[in-house]
C-alpha cells in the first residue's frame, strides 16, 4: 500500500506470509536536498492502524505494493 500526504509518502511492503510489513517513509519525496528515507518492520495490525490513521487525516491511497521490497537501500537485521 502506498499513501501520500502533503510532505510524506508511506509504503507498506509485505514480508513472506503477510504477517509483517516493511514500512518505508519518505519525507519530501522528489526534493534532492531534503529527501530522507526511514525503514521499519511492523506487524499487520500496526500497518493497518497506521494506514487507517493516515487515510483519515487526509492521505491519498496511490498504489498497492504486492511484492516484497527489493531496494538496495534496505537490509533487515537478522539475529
Amino acid at each position: 500500500m502506498k499513501i501520500q500526504q502533503s510532505a510524506v509518502t508511506v509504503d507498506f511492503f509485505p514480508v513472506a506470509t503477510g504477517k509483517r510489513f516493511v514500512k518505508r517513509v519518505v519525507w519530501h519525496p522528489g526534493c534532492p536536498d531534503t529527501e530522507m528515507t526511514s525503514f521499519s518492520t511492523v506487524t499487520k495490525l500496526e500497518a493497518m492502524y497506521d494506514a487507517n490513521q493516515r487515510l483519515n487525516n487526509g492521505g491519498t491511497l496511490i498504489d498497492f505494493n504486492l511484492d516484497e521490497y527489493s531496494g538496495k537501500d534496505y537490509s533487515p537485521l537478522f539475529c
